[in-house]
């Protein structure tokens, strides 16, 4: 299933049924589209945000996780954790217009801002691929922390940041010079990383907390303790909120990125993940 918090409200007001256990989701750049991937279901499922129902849902091969979409909206990208390749679609025909190779274990996947540039987290390589998206072709590999999941581009679109699950860490990268700038020990089996004013966070998913980080120091300068398993989060507009998805609680912790403190708990559905972008009023393009 799919839930629709109304943040406001701070309740569910929709749940639209979606099968094989949704996990990774992307929104459009306008909000009205997001896009689901079901690994155990083998398929990609478009959903319009406004009437809240599943416009179409796309087979695809092995098992879709990470998703990400173009700013433009006319490419959906899916990491195929069981291979190792990223599908490219057509949300609007539901086609399958290319596949791109790129290392084991895709998993997390982000797309720079202008629309050039897709990274992609090779979990078990320990490296992101660096895909370019006029030529649909892998033109780098980037060694980075341990198992690494989520993936994060910042909004000028020249630094990437992983959450490398078995070294707890948080990787670095400058997307120009193609280099690992630092490893930032975080919290237990990182999951995945927001950005909110000058810090980062990353969802310390056996850990029940976030770890925040400089983004000039790139030194961690606090904790923030969450619900039991935390893995998607996302920053709201106004920059100093957060919200994450606690998988075993059922619950959205809703954090102030400024004072490191949890200023409510909504209910959500069942096991909630929310891998990737997920709130509809914030600025797309992110990750």
């Amino acid at each position: 299933m799919l839930s629709v918090l109304d943040l406001t409200a701070g309740r569910i007001v929709a749940t639209i049924t979606i099968g094989g256990r949704p996990a990774g989701i992307a929104m459009s750049s306008d909000g009205t589209r997001a896009y689901i991937t079901s690994p155990d279901g083998h398929k990609l499922s478009v959903v319009d945000t406004v009437s809240r129902t599943v416009l179409r849902q796309v087979a695809l091969p092995g098992g879709p996780l990470g998703v990400a979409v173009s700013p433009d909206g006319k490419r959906v990208y899916v990491a195929d954790w069981y291979g190792s390749q990223v599908v490219v679609v057509d949300p609007v025909t539901g086609t399958v217009l290319s596949t791109i190779g790129v290392g084991h274990s895709p998993s997390g996947l982000a797309v720079t801002p202008d629309g050039r540039l897709l990274v992609c987290a090779d979990r078990l390589d320990n490296a992101v691929s660096l895909v370019d998206l006029e030529t649909l072709r892998a033109t780098a590999a980037i060694a980075v922390g341990e198992h690494p999941f989520g993936v994060t581009i910042d909004a000028a679109g020249a630094t990437a940041y992983t959450a490398d699950v078995e070294s707890d860490d948080v990787s670095v990268i400058d997307l120009a010079s193609r280099r690992l700038l630092a490893r930032i020990q975080v919290g237990k089996r990182p999951y995945v990383v927001a950005l909110a004013g000058n810090r980062g966070f990353v969802t310390n998913e056996q850990g029940g907390s976030l770890t925040a980080f400089d983004l000039a120091s790139l030194h961690p300068v606090g904790t923030v303790a969450v619900g039991n398993m935390p893995e998607g989060i996302e920053a709201a507009d106004d920059g100093r909120t957060l919200y994450v998805a606690n998988w075993m609680d059922d619950t959205v912790s809703v954090v102030d990125a400024l004072l490191l403190t949890v200023t409510a708990t909504l209910p959500a559905g069942d096991s909630p993940r929310a891998f990737g972008t997920f709130l509809r009023s914030t600025r797309q393009g992110s990750r």
